[in-house]
């Protein structure tokens, strides 16, 4: 029997490996100790994600793992999916109108 392996498209795999770009920077950053640390957090499946980090080819990081980075720790979502922009959301800040 042969087993074929799934191959995820080259857009998926840029997105596996943005993903571990931003749990690498969040380490840099002291925001995070490592890896384990989002997984306890979120409830993640922490050697899935490192099966992903390790063959981005034919795994790849779920969806919801990527709106934690987003909701949780401030990555951009624009960022994230397509590499534009900043890694991390700007902070706006609202003018107050004078009256």
């Amino acid at each position: 029997m042969i087993t074929l392996m799934k191959r995820i498209s080259d857009t998926g795999i840029e997105i596996t490996n943005r993903f571990f770009e931003a749990i690498d920077e969040l380490k840099r950053q002291k925001v995070i100790r490592g890896l384990q640390t989002f997984t306890t957090r979120f409830n993640a499946n922490r050697s899935g994600l490192i099966v992903a980090k390790e063959k981005p080819a034919t795994n790849q990081v779920k969806p919801e793992y990527l709106t934690y980075l987003v909701e949780g720790y401030g990555v951009s979502a624009d960022w994230l999916l397509t590499g534009r922009g900043e890694m991390f959301k700007r902070v706006s800040t609202k003018k107050s109108k004078s009256l």
